[in-house]
């Protein structure tokens, strides 16, 4: 019964974490899109409050219920798609400090724009396609996660079946 209470965690932190981050991504995508400044500071806002707030705790669930899983199923660390896992995991979160980082620029800098009754400044734009592209890896990792989590494969195994 333990296995499957912390499957059932891990699984809900992998919604979440996946879910809000993806969620929080194409709404400031949107924002930003929109080019008004006020609509963009409004949803940074809120991209980096539920980011630090929820996605965050959500990647700290999956790597204690992870490992958690392993202990109770007896599964080596050492495993193929388990290594590669969390191989990929740790090279997303290490875009993740960067990507609350930009975030919080974003925000502050669409703030300001919004209070001067300015454009937002060429360096804003510069900034947004920095972190667009941390997200797109970021994501692509994820999705060969989930990949590896349903078919407990590497991806060049998947391929290969």
């Amino acid at each position: 019964m333990l296995y499957l209470y912390l499957k059932y965690l891990h699984v809900i932190a992998a919604i979440f974490l996946f879910g809000f981050g993806m969620g929080s991504y194409l709404y400031l995508i949107a924002a930003s899109r929109s080019g008004n400044s006020q609509v963009i500071a409004h949803v940074a806002r809120m991209v980096v409050r539920f980011d630090t707030w929820i996605t965050t705790p959500a990647g700290i669930v999956q790597v204690i219920t992870g490992y958690a899983l392993l202990r109770v199923t007896g599964m080596p660390l050492l495993t193929d798609w388990v290594l590669m896992s969390l191989v990929i995991f740790v090279c997303v979160g290490a875009l993740w400090l960067p990507v609350l980082i930009l975030q919080k620029r974003l925000q502050r800098m669409a703030e300001h724009a919004a209070a001067t009754g300015t454009v937002l400044a060429d360096r804003f734009w510069t900034i947004y396609r920095v972190w667009f592209w941390l997200g797109v890896a970021g994501f692509s990792g994820m999705f060969l996660i989930v990949l590896m989590m349903v078919s407990k494969m590497t991806p060049m195994a998947f391929l290969h079946t």
